[in-house]
């Protein structure tokens, strides 16, 4: 928000991740575990191929398997390779380093299964006028 706020960005495009600071799949499936009691995570590196392969199958398959499977096929690579995008613009341009995802992951996925993975967004107000919102920041002002 503080770039998107700014009269001239020194970019035009920022990548909003944890850069080289970002954590390991494992650091974050821990952290998870962690914070909501679980079982520590077990990893078979070994059915990684196996794993992407089956995948792959299902994602060509209609309904919620289907529809399941494609999303892990877009976020699978990014899990398998390690990928970190570079943050540096966004560092610069902030003074400093994004939280770690850790810190917010488990509130985040509770949010989310609570909320049944839809945003409980509220209608915009039919009687509220959008100058007196944007000029007071509050609705009903």
């Amino acid at each position: 928000m503080t770039i998107h706020k700014k009269e001239a960005p020194a970019h035009g495009i920022y990548h909003l991740s944890s850069g080289t600071g970002s954590q390991t799949y494992h650091e974050l499936t821990d952290a998870i575990s962690q914070a909501g009691g679980m079982l520590k995570p077990m990893f078979l590196p070994s059915l990684g191929g196996p794993f992407s392969s089956t995948v792959n199958w299902v994602a060509n398959r209609r309904g919620a398997a289907g529809y399941g499977a494609s999303l892990l096929k877009v976020f699978w690579p990014y899990l398998d390779w390690n990928t970190v995008f570079d943050n540096s613009r966004v560092v610069a341009e902030l003074g400093e380093a994004p939280a770690k995802f850790s810190t917010y992951a488990y509130p985040l996925l509770r949010f989310s299964r609570d909320n049944k993975f839809r945003y409980p967004a509220k209608p915009w107000p039919s009687d509220a006028s959008a100058e007196k919102i944007a000029v007071s920041g509050r609705i009903g002002a």
